[in-house]
């Protein structure tokens, strides 16, 4: 039993209706080189974390193709939002949308086996250029309450580890730590699993760890479009 992390598939259909390939040849055929990567190495036993932006789709019926094709690939499969995810819906629609084939973090944690998942989606640090705090301020407050809330579900569990898993990174473009990451120091997490960087320009001097958590980038295109181990799951007990 192996956890492995692989996001931002940004899929749309197939055919896709929205070719990825605009963003660099190695974005060609991304779809099948998902599926295959994901076939040679995920067992039925493993858990596979995707920390969001799965289908451009912006409504759940719409999405329906993509996650009824993830559904159907072997593994545990649990999902935080992306910030592109907008066929996201409530947690008992999505489930019923895909039958099963998904467990989502949303104001909730799940233990995967001796590792106890928790997260929501994130935004951009409030240190980043980009932060407008008209606009962003009342967003991370919100994102803040939920991540706490998470790992609070999570601590309950008595786990050996807590991982949290944000769809945006903990920092800012300088690298420089979020209040996210004063959040999850405080609740003892190991690793934080995130996505949502693209482009080799970006993954210059990604950090390996801020203040002593392990963070691990997942992105499809950063992971060469291959799943990512992250550590061994203990077996459920009898």
């Amino acid at each position: 039993m192996k956890l492995y992390a692989f996001s931002d598939f940004h899929l749309s259909g197939d055919p896709p209706t929205k070719p990825m390939d605009i963003f660099g040849a190695h974005w060609h055929n991304h779809r099948e080189k998902i599926v295959k990567a994901w076939l040679d190495t995920i067992s039925p036993e493993d858990t596979v974390i995707m920390a969001g932006d799965l289908s451009w789709a912006m409504r759940m019926e719409d999405a329906i193709a993509d996650l009824k094709m993830l559904g159907t690939l072997p593994g545990r499969k649990i999902i935080v939002r992306g910030n592109h995810d907008y066929w996201w819906d409530t947690v008992t629609k999505m489930t019923r949308f895909t039958e099963g084939a998904f467990e989502f973090i949303h104001n909730s944690a799940i233990d995967a086996g001796g590792v106890a998942l928790a997260g929501t989606r994130g935004w951009i640090s409030e240190t980043s250029k980009k932060y407008v705090e008209k606009t962003d301020k009342s967003i991370i407050l919100r994102e803040e309450g939920r991540l706490e809330r998470s790992l609070e579900l999570a601590e309950k569990m008595n786990t050996p580890r807590i991982m949290a898993v944000l769809h945006y990174p903990p920092f800012d473009e300088n690298r420089n730590p979020s209040s996210m990451l004063e959040i999850m120091k405080k609740h003892h997490v190991t690793d934080c699993i995130y996505g949502h960087i693209h482009g080799a320009p970006n993954f210059v001097n990604l950090p390996d760890e801020l203040e002593g958590i392990k963070l691990h980038l997942t992105s499809a295109d950063y992971l060469d479009f291959k799943p990512y181990y992250i550590c061994d799951l203990e077996a459920p007990h009898a």
